[in-house]
């Protein structure tokens, strides 16, 4: 495997980012509700990608304030050949850091159900299924049992 960093979203980086959300949904045959879009320049603040090689962004997750100190955690992706190794709990928990340091107490992520390894991820995360959103997945976690 190649070396690989996680780091903030640049602006330059959102092209890719859309690239691979695109690429994760083909994958699942999955669409995009309008609040899961990615690519504006204010989620780029609290947007986390993966960088493996030379500059290729393989992964990325992202995190916005919420109402009564629970954020969201969305637009978590990470190419299939890059899974298995770690990478997706690494972009999580930086973004779940990155909420804790703006105030956040509790996060929340909606997945749909086909994603199964993010629901295991999650889950694995400290995160419980409280719901459902129309078709998707409603978790939550309070953050100070992340581990």
């Amino acid at each position: 495997m190649t070396t690989y960093w996680v780091r903030p979203a640049r602006p330059a980086d959102l092209k890719a980012v859309r690239e691979l959300a695109r690429r994760v949904r083909r994958e699942f045959h999955s669409t995009v509700r309008g609040a899961e879009q990615t690519g504006t320049k204010e989620l780029a603040d609290l947007l986390w990608v993966v960088e493996a090689g030379r500059a290729e962004i393989v992964g990325c997750c992202g995190v916005r304030e919420g109402g009564d100190a629970t954020w969201e955690l969305h637009s978590l992706f990470l190419a299939p050949e890059w899974r298995g190794f770690g990478l997706g709990r690494s972009l999580v928990e930086r973004a779940l850091r990155s909420a804790q340091e703006g105030g956040a107490l509790m996060a929340a992520c909606v997945v749909p159900p086909e994603f199964a390894e993010a629901v295991g991820l999650l889950r694995s995360l400290g995160f419980r299924e409280e719901g459902a959103e129309g078709s998707q997945l409603r978790f939550v976690c309070p953050l100070g049992q992340v581990s």
